[in-house]
């Protein structure tokens, strides 16, 4: 018994290892989860833009050059950008004078070179088809000088050469001194007017006036009667009939170069794209008889309306494009002499008598 006993102590005691040995030995580490997902941090950062400051210098480089020194993205040379600018300084005019804003032109001016270099350097100009460059820069232009001229008919001003005698205390009699800008605009209101009432009917006139003019006691439930409806479709003749001559004096002079370019310039002066069809299909061919109704019947496919509305049309239409073409041929008889068209071409250009 004593001898097992032994046994099993020498057996332990060879079992582990010496003290010095046991201290040598490192604890085991304890194993930790690290508090940020290295991979995740990673992701978070590409987010927030921390990585990619490659990508800046790019996008410094869409910054508009107020300077004008860096060339535009796309291949327009400078001087064909400044003679396109150039070219609608007519058109810039006559809108100005409209509104007795002349001293303006040059600020305008230098507001569409300025918008049209930038439009080539944030490349919005795109070369289409039958579009050329200086078309672009007069759209430009054209909402530039609305923007100025509702700006300035929204705030009256007083001239700067005013008389220095006059106290600036001194009371103004405003009805006495109407502005430059309105007279122009009240003149070329009744120039519209004017020729607006040429071509239409003393009725149509009449029935539109009294409608407008003739105070409305509509109560709830209220049906129009036979009379209010004419009326308002005298108002709308009206309306479309001064549509189209504003849109006729608006044409710049120079497109006015054939009477091929006049007639086409005088179809597209119409206000809806129906009434622009009837003209170009139905009055500039005058077909009568049956190539009329087959065309009519043509038409009322194509647009999904009835032959009785588009033939209804027709002699609006013709009305439309005689006023059209009237101021038209007024407008290029300004041109110079060697500019001027013969007015008997018409019909040989393919334009009908209008009756």
């Amino acid at each position: 018994m004593f001898i097992v006993l032994l046994l099993i102590w020498e057996t332990r005691s060879l079992s582990r290892p010496p003290q010095c040995e046991r201290q040598k030995v490192p604890p085991t580490a304890p194993i930790s989860t690290p508090l940020v997902d290295n991979h995740h941090r990673s992701r978070m950062v590409k987010m927030m833009g921390l990585k990619s400051r490659e990508l800046q210098p790019q996008i410094q480089n869409i910054s508009i050059d107020v300077a004008l020194d860096r060339p535009p993205v796309p291949d327009i040379p400078i001087d064909q950008l400044m003679l396109a600018v150039e070219g609608i300084r007519p058109f810039v005019k006559a809108r100005l004078l409209r509104i007795g804003r002349i001293d303006d032109i040059d600020d305008v001016m230098q507001d569409v070179r300025v918008a049209a270099w930038e439009g080539l350097a944030k490349q919005r100009y795109r070369q289409m088809p039958g579009v050329t460059f200086g078309a672009w820069v007069q759209g430009i232009a054209v909402h530039l000088c609305a923007d100025h001229i509702r700006r300035t008919l929204a705030h009256p001003w007083m001239p700067l050469n005013a008389d220095p005698d006059v106290s600036p205390v001194a009371p103004v009699d405003f009805a006495a001194t109407e502005s430059s800008e309105r007279i122009a605009e009240h003149e070329w209101a009744v120039e519209v007017l004017t020729t607006v009432r040429q071509h239409v009917t003393a009725e149509t006139w009449e029935m539109a006036v009294a409608c407008l003019t003739t105070p409305s006691h509509r109560q709830p439930g209220h049906k129009a009667g036979w009379d209010e409806r004419k009326g308002w479709q005298a108002v709308t003749v009206l309306r479309q009939t001064a549509a189209t001559v504003r849109a006729a004096m608006d044409v710049e002079p120079v497109t006015l170069s054939s009477m091929a370019a006049i007639i086409a310039a005088a179809v597209c002066c119409l206000p809806t794209v129906l009434l622009q069809v009837v003209a170009e299909r139905l009055v500039l061919t005058g077909v009568r008889g049956a190539d009329r109704a087959a065309k009519v019947t043509e038409l009322s496919e194509e647009t999904g309306l009835r032959k009785s509305y588009i033939e209804g049309r027709i002699t609006h239409a013709r009305r439309l494009y005689g006023a059209a073409l009237e101021v038209l041929e007024h407008t290029a008889s300004k041109q110079p002499a060697s500019q001027q068209i013969d007015s008997n071409t018409l019909v040989s250009a393919g334009a009908q008598p209008m009756s």
